[in-house]
């Protein structure tokens, strides 16, 4: 998946892991909706998949605050367009 200027995007449906790429900065560019699955896209996917392997080997260090507030903002914009 690209961006309109040919960046490629991150996506997962994972909100455990877009609460990471949210609170590490990652720009949140749209939440896509399949039925009853939402996909989260970010731009940078490099920095996505990354991310998404050091959340997995249990190697990423994030603030607990930023993580939890990301959650919270993410959890928000689902049920907000729900």
């Amino acid at each position: 998946m690209l961006q309109q200027n040919n960046t490629p995007l991150f996506t997962t449906k994972d909100l455990y892991i877009s609460a990471l790429c949210y609170a590490k900065g990652m720009k949140l560019e749209r939440i896509e909706r399949e039925g009853r699955v939402c996909w989260f896209v970010f731009v940078d996917k490099k920095r996505g998949e990354q991310l998404q392997q050091d959340f997995i080997t249990k190697t990423v260090e994030v603030n607990a605050k930023d993580y939890s507030d990301a959650l919270r903002t993410l959890k928000d914009l689902l049920f907000a367009h729900g």
